[in-house]
């Protein structure tokens, strides 16, 4: 199964731990809009750091998540679907040049380097970038543990459905929040999520490096929740409330959590120093952007943006779907539609096959 390429239209299908995502765009008239699109949250312990522990649970939810989308039940049968990030693996690698048909073993043999997985029990594919040096060629790398593609693989089909691409949660992230076109200088997001915090790097044309940490908003639940002696949940709906608001009413759910906010920051001090040595990289990050459901806490962007100095601003999945001439107001808020990043990319990935990661 290829990792970066499509041939058949298709929606988009976002599994994660906690919920089901699904979108759906169409074409008409030479203008993409959104057909449909839904969410179902599910009961703890259908899937576990990515892995697929009740199979029929999670096909009974994917049917829910499509015929109670929004404004239209999804009916197509065709499924571009996501590998969950800490799952993935993407690196760009230097090679000489060299001939076409040899680049395949130079790659597996560059593998068992990069990758803390097995070659032989993964799927992995390749891409060259373009590059100006004319000694070597930059190819990008991505491997996936063949396993688990086929247990999402199966889930879906058992579903009545067909896929027909995997991709890796970075590669549909990038597609949806970066237009190209407008920015060639590195760019990091931040994908603020429950289970975990993500990290990209990208630099045109393609993803440079990923990474992940397990600081992210259940984190956060669990210490206001242990600190302040309540429910988890109540912890959440604390948090939503009080954000990272520093004013006397506020600030105890700030000062709980705080640890946790500078050992993040530390994290993306070293990855970013990582990517400058490692990749040799001429120029600096330019901009941070942020995604992710943690992304709509209070404060975040304003607190990220004074640790790590840089230009911070909230993901917008629609930059590469509306045109800003049409003026259209997006189906769903800015705000709201940080949930759907990666499921939107990855349904504009089923509309137009000569989209590329």
């Amino acid at each position: 199964m290829s990792i970066f390429s499509s041939n058949i239209n298709a929606f988009g299908l976002d599994l994660s731990d906690q919920s089901i995502k699904v979108a759906q765009l169409q074409k008409k008239n030479g203008k993409t809009s959104l057909f449909a699109f839904g969410r179902e949250n599910l009961p703890e312990g259908l899937i576990e750091d990515g892995e697929i522990k009740n199979k029929e649970k999670v096909v009974e939810y994917i049917k829910k998540a499509l015929l109670n989308a929004k404004p239209n039940p999804i009916k197509s049968k065709f499924v571009v679907y996501s590998v969950p990030e800490p799952k993935g693996f993407i690196r760009v690698v230097k090679l000489p040049q060299m001939d076409k048909e040899d680049i395949g073993d130079a790659i597996k043999c560059e593998t068992k380097q990069l990758f803390p997985i097995d070659i032989n029990e993964s799927y992995l594919d390749w891409q060259i970038l373009p590059d100006s040096d004319k000694q070597t060629m930059k190819i990008l790398v991505a491997m996936v543990p063949s396993q688990l593609v086929d247990s999402y693989s199966s889930v879906i089909k058992s579903a009545g459905l067909r896929p027909v691409a995997a991709e890796i949660e970075s590669v549909a992230i990038t597609r949806s929040l970066i237009n190209t076109k407008q920015l060639l200088k590195p760019i990091l997001i931040i994908d603020l999520g429950k289970d975990r915090t993500g990290f990209i790097i990208f630099k045109s044309p393609a993803v440079q490096f990923t990474a992940s940490i397990p600081i992210c908003g259940n984190r956060f639940n669990e210490v206001v929740s242990q600190k302040m002696g309540i429910s988890k949940e109540e912890a959440n709906e604390l948090r939503k409330k009080c954000g990272l608001g520093l004013s006397d009413k506020y600030k105890d759910v700030y000062k709980i959590i705080q640890p946790s906010l500078y050992e993040m920051i530390k994290y993306i001090d070293k990855l970013t120093s990582y990517y400058k040595e490692y990749f040799q990289a001429d120029s600096e990050i330019a901009k941070v952007i942020i995604c992710g459901g943690e992304a709509k806490m209070m404060g975040m962007s304003s607190f990220l943006s004074l640790r790590i100095k840089k230009e911070i601003e909230k993901g917008n999945p629609w930059i590469n779907i509306i045109s800003p001439a049409d003026k259209e107001i997006p189906p769903i808020s800015r705000n709201n539609s940080l949930v759907f990043v990666t499921v939107l990319g990855l349904a504009m990935r089923g509309i137009d096959q000569s989209l590329l990661s």
